[in-house]
């Protein structure tokens, strides 16, 4: 089962990037996907816990500010595309075709 955060950081950063946040979480170990729906978001799929991930994520955002928060989607709302929507409720998400 897959844990869903989303990430929230200033698009306007310069140290790190909107890109290199970007290329970061993609890369990252804990990422099994990601969705970027707007700026300064990003939500994530993962195996591993909130804290680990904030350990992780922490000496890659200093001194800039980040929040990461763990999402229950039985809890999200909003307006989002629907596809965005069937990858956020997966508990087994399916590959995305944009971002």
């Amino acid at each position: 089962m897959y844990n869903t955060f989303i990430l929230n950081f200033s698009p306007f950063l310069s140290d790190p990037s909107p890109q290199r946040i970007l290329e970061y979480v993609r890369g990252h170990a804990f990422t099994y996907q990601y969705l970027v729906p707007f700026s300064g978001t990003i939500i994530v799929k993962s195996t591993a816990g909130l804290e680990l991930i904030v350990k992780s994520y922490t000496p890659f955002f200093q001194p800039s500010d980040f929040l990461l928060t763990q999402a229950n989607p039985s809890f999200i709302n909003g307006l989002l595309q629907s596809g965005y929507w069937d990858w956020i409720n997966s508990n087994s998400p399916p590959a995305l075709t944009s971002s």
